[in-house]
């Protein structure tokens, strides 16, 4: 099942993470290098280690995960230079990691297209407009200098539409079928949390939570 992973953070402060400010860039280069350790060189005992010249790439060369952001991505990155195809995956895993470091709150839901369109309907039945629906707020960009990539979406919605957003839920909740009441629910408690946070970015002289939605399919 596909997973919907929402942030509170204000939509500014996600697209200024790619070519970050240069006295933002340490603090945000030390929260990257906490969540990923490069990868150790691994070394392989007896006539296997001596043979390296027969292999493309040597048995002592570093195993990376495609997705796992290096140190020159992660300066890339930071810089907002351009990153080559092959590490836009690695850009938008360390865009989230950042976020999710972030971002007052988060919450993770198991909804794949089939749950997206059956809980849509279900609120439209209980009046619910679709432009707080689940499917608006996938399709709406946040126009972040990225390559997409497969099976991530990336949406927002701006921090009036989130409030607007958890009342309706609240008025169209009883439509919603058994099986999907309780993530529903959850995610109405979630959203219930935006007033405090934006009282809570105004005293730390930060921009007000918007609603940031990663889904992986």
């Amino acid at each position: 099942m596909a997973d919907l992973r929402l942030y509170a953070i204000g939509i500014d402060e996600m697209l200024d993470l790619h070519g970050a400010d240069p006295a933002e860039r340490p603090r945000l280069q030390e929260l990257a290098e906490q969540n990923f350790a490069t990868a150790a060189p691994v070394k392989l005992p007896g006539l296997l280690g001596k043979v390296g010249p027969l292999f493309k790439r040597s048995p002592e060369a570093p195993v990376i995960n495609p997705t796992d952001p290096t140190d020159q991505d992660i300066a890339d990155f930071l810089s907002g230079d351009h990153m080559a195809p092959d590490r836009v995956p690695a850009a938008w895993r360390l865009l989230e990691t950042l976020v999710s470091e972030s971002s007052w709150g988060s919450i993770r839901l198991q909804f794949g297209p089939h749950e997206v369109d059956e809980v849509d309907f279900a609120l439209a039945r209980g009046g619910v407009a679709a432009n707080v629906g689940l499917h608006h707020l996938l399709t709406t960009s946040t126009e972040i200098n990225l390559l997409p990539v497969r099976d991530l979406t990336v949406g927002w919605y701006d921090h009036e539409r989130a409030l607007a957003m958890a009342e309706a839920y609240r008025q169209g909740l009883d439509q919603v079928s058994s099986a999907q009441q309780d993530q529903v629910t959850e995610l109405i408690v979630w959203l219930d949390n935006f007033p405090q946070w934006a009282q809570n970015a105004a005293a730390a002289q930060r921009p007000i939570p918007d609603l940031i939605a990663f889904w992986v399919q």
